[in-house]
């Protein structure tokens, strides 16, 4: 099978620091990657690199089987998800929140109905009531999985994500390592929780 991300000699530095040196590697679709090492390494950097947030580096990365440059970064786009650990959340109310990537032209036909909504809430342990409520109103965990539960509905063939268990309880994480992990699309994810590692296909150490 040929690789969907494939990644050879990237580089990328910072006020003259190396953040990432020559790293090369491959993903093959449906493959699930654990992106570990100590802060500072560079994991949110190759995910932000990915999604095509950073376009000072070297080297050479092909998405989909397209060069990730400017020509092709919207198809690229097209087909990604990307949930970043720090996001600002200027929405009122949950049901926003939820429904925001939907609001896109691309993403458009992809708005769940309520059976849908209902189903991922149950996988991630929450009520739908909260739909109603303000996010003020709610805990960092819960917006963490509505947040997981909207970049999921989206149905891209890529998963990019960042620290998505940081804001969960320990009762939770397997839970929703679990069922994110047992989704058939192709999922990289910048990691420090250990079980999330082992239910990974491979393990990318920075």
């Amino acid at each position: 099978m040929k690789d969907i991300i494939s990644i050879k000699n990237l580089s990328v530095s910072f006020k003259n620091e190396k953040i990432i040196q020559n790293l090369s590697f491959g993903i093959k679709g449906g493959e699930k990657i654990a992106i570990t090492g100590a802060s500072g390494k560079g994991k949110t950097t190759l995910l932000n690199i990915m999604a095509g947030f950073i376009p000072e580096y070297e080297g050479e990365i092909f998405i989909l089987n397209k060069k990730l440059n400017y020509q092709n970064i919207k198809y690229i786009r097209q087909n990604i998800s990307w949930l970043p650990q720090e996001t600002v959340i200027d929405f009122e109310k949950v049901n926003d929140l939820l429904f925001a990537p939907f609001k896109f032209t691309n993403n458009c036909k992809q708005e769940p109905n309520n059976t849908i909504i209902e189903n991922i809430f149950d996988k991630f342990d929450l009520s739908t009531d909260l739909l109603q409520k303000k996010t003020s109103e709610i805990s960092g965990g819960q917006k963490q999985r509505i947040m997981l539960a909207s970049v999921l509905l989206l149905k891209k063939k890529i998963l990019l994500l960042d620290e998505p268990t940081s804001a969960l309880d320990e009762k939770l994480k397997q839970k929703i390592t679990d069922y994110i992990l047992s989704q058939k699309i192709t999922i990289l994810t910048s990691t420090h929780y250990k079980y999330w590692m082992q239910k990974s296909d491979k393990i990318l150490s920075l």
